[in-house]
């Protein structure tokens, strides 16, 4: 009975997260359009400016090797690769900066539409941000904890790099399981922390940050392991999907431009719906972990002493 209880449990918290955006569609039609379009504008951007000039400057490097220093035409293609260089730098840091706007604005506005519309409120985009998300203070907890899940990532990044370095230089099965392929799961399974912290500070005001990490860690280890379990693996799962047609995209626009542009809106769709799954299962995970908290709490009975009380 135990094992079945788990099972629908499992069972409920996936229907639920497929089923959530369809109680409010002219919520999450829109929040699905904005995810995929602001995907699909910055590939193209990455399309048509980052990639060119990566090329340009790949193919001046190999020319410039065969080329006499002292010639005219070497200080001529330097300077093309320095100008080259410059903007490509430009270029990177603006891309980078509108990159994080976009995630910050999506995340929030994802998880906020998640949020009202499992609690059973239903907006319209327009009256999401103005009546929910700008309304006092919300939007600081949500902020704060996307910042700093930002920070914890690009340091496990760089974790993974420096030890993908090391293993690298030895190439034992031994040193690739212990060196990189333990902490490559440990990120895994972190990143799905994080997503689930961001859940917790913009359904509970009270929790930002540390404290939003916090509670995300203690219910994804304590409370419902198993469950969170399935939704790293579902989410990490899931993320694979669209990664084929982005390949095939990429390789059409070398061909057919038109069609290439299609098929790459087409995967920037589906990473819109991959990305809107992802956050409204770390919502109705935090929900339904929350219930099962509290429902533990109140199953608790004290054991009797066995002492009788004379009056």
């Amino acid at each position: 009975m135990a094992a079945t209880a788990k099972a629908s449990s499992w069972i409920s918290f996936l229907k639920d997260a497929l089923l959530l955006p369809t109680r409010n569609p002219k919520l999450f039609v829109p929040v699905v359009l904005l995810l995929a379009i602001s995907t699909f504008l910055l590939q193209i951007t990455n399309l048509f400016c980052i990639q060119p000039l990566t090329n340009g400057i790949l193919l001046h490097l190999n020319e410039i090797k065969t080329m006499d220093p002292s010639s005219p035409d070497y200080a001529k293609l330097m300077s093309e690769i320095l100008k080259e260089t410059r903007e490509l730098v430009i270029i990177s840091i603006i891309f980078t900066i509108i990159t994080f706007v976009c995630s910050y604005t999506n995340q929030i506005i994802a998880f906020f539409a998640t949020s009202t519309t499992y609690s059973g409120d239903r907006y319209s985009l327009p009256e999401l941000v103005s009546k929910v998300i700008l309304k006092g203070r919300r939007l600081m907890g949500p902020l704060i904890t996307i910042a700093m899940v930002s920070v914890f990532n690009i340091l496990c990044l760089f974790i993974l790099a420096v030890l993908l370095q090391l293993v690298m230089r030895h190439l034992g099965v031994l040193y690739m399981v212990v060196l990189f392929a333990l902490p490559f799961l440990v990120f895994l399974y972190l990143n799905v922390v994080f997503v689930v912290a961001t859940a917790v500070s913009v359904a509970d005001t009270e929790r930002r940050g540390v404290s939003a990490l916090r509670q995300a860690w203690r219910l994804m280890t304590r409370v419902w392991r198993k469950q969170g379990f399935v939704l790293v693996v579902l989410i990490h799962l899931v993320a694979m999907v669209p990664s084929p047609l982005g390949m095939i995209a990429r390789g059409y626009s070398k061909k057919s431009m038109p069609l290439g542009l299609a098929l790459l809106f087409v995967h920037a769709l589906l990473l819109g719906l991959v990305e809107l799954f992802n956050f409204t299962a770390a919502m109705v995970y935090y929900y339904q972990a929350m219930e099962s908290k509290v429902s533990m709490e109140h199953d608790y009975v004290k054991v009797p002493t066995g002492e009788a009380t004379t009056v």
